[in-house]
């Protein structure tokens, strides 16, 4: 008994010895995380936590400024509460942007990542000049002229028209729609929606607004069984065939 009352009074200064450690780390950490929580509050409520750069990728038509400017954000934005979704509208209703993303980058950076409509055509304007067309079916008259990067449409006057077009191409194999020149708008009485589509090979196609895509899928094959010193007119619809034209006036032959 007195041996196991003389170890505890050994251990008892050590006891309290751990115990004053335990309060002490428990003190610390209390003060420690209600510090951080009024670094937070000021952070939260001072200028250091709104946005200072905004960084933008994928654009090639629109100004970086353009896009901040639809995204609607300022130094007085606060990073931590940006309302994406509502900026990420405001970029997407131009009219060249197909989609855009935001995200938060370190404390005060937003990265703002658009992808465009790709240009569908380029319309044959008054002057003569190439305009863009979407593949949204929008005219983008600020972008430049690719030459080759898509067909040429001409003699659209209507804008419809020209929108179905595109619609069209955007459906298309891009094996054939990379075939393709001229697209030129020649309605006749029969056919308001009459194509004659410039190929590329030195073919002349004639063809319709309406299922223009699907009527144009079998070319690659139609042409292989077409003699290439024959001059004529190669029909695309529902039946494909081809018009030679000779002296002695012209031959239809169905493919």
């Amino acid at each position: 008994m007195n041996k196991t009352v003389i170890d505890m009074e050994d251990k008892l200064p050590q006891l309290k010895e751990q115990r004053k450690k335990r309060a002490r780390k428990r003190l610390i950490i209390y003060i420690s995380v209600f510090l951080l929580a009024i670094v937070g509050m000021l952070y939260m409520q001072s200028g250091l936590s709104n946005v200072k750069n905004v960084e933008v990728s994928g654009n090639e038509s629109i100004e970086v400024e353009e896009i901040i400017q639809l995204s609607d954000l300022s130094e007085e934005v606060n990073i931590w509460n940006l309302n994406k979704e509502e900026r990420i509208a405001g970029i997407e209703s131009h009219d060249v942007i197909s989609r855009a993303d935001m995200n938060r980058r370190w404390f005060n950076t937003v990265y703002i990542q658009v992808e465009e409509y790709e240009t569908a055509a380029y319309i044959i304007n008054d002057d003569n000049s190439p305009v863009p067309l979407l593949e949204n079916g929008v005219l983008h008259e600020s972008a430049s002229y690719t030459p080759g990067g898509a067909p040429l449409l001409r003699d659209f006057e209507q804008q419809s028209h020209a929108a179905s077009v595109a619609e069209e191409l955007e459906k298309m194999n891009p094996s054939v729609k990379e075939r393709i020149s001229d697209i030129i708008y020649s309605p006749v009485e029969e056919r308001e929606d009459q194509l004659i589509v410039l190929m590329n090979d030195g073919w002349t196609v004639s063809s319709t607004i309406t299922n223009f895509a699907e009527r144009m899928e079998p070319y690659p094959a139609v042409v292989q069984e077409l003699d290439p010193d024959q001059e004529g007119i190669l029909h695309m619809r529902i039946n494909p065939y081809f018009e030679s034209f000779n002296d002695n006036g012209s031959e239809d032959d169905t493919l």
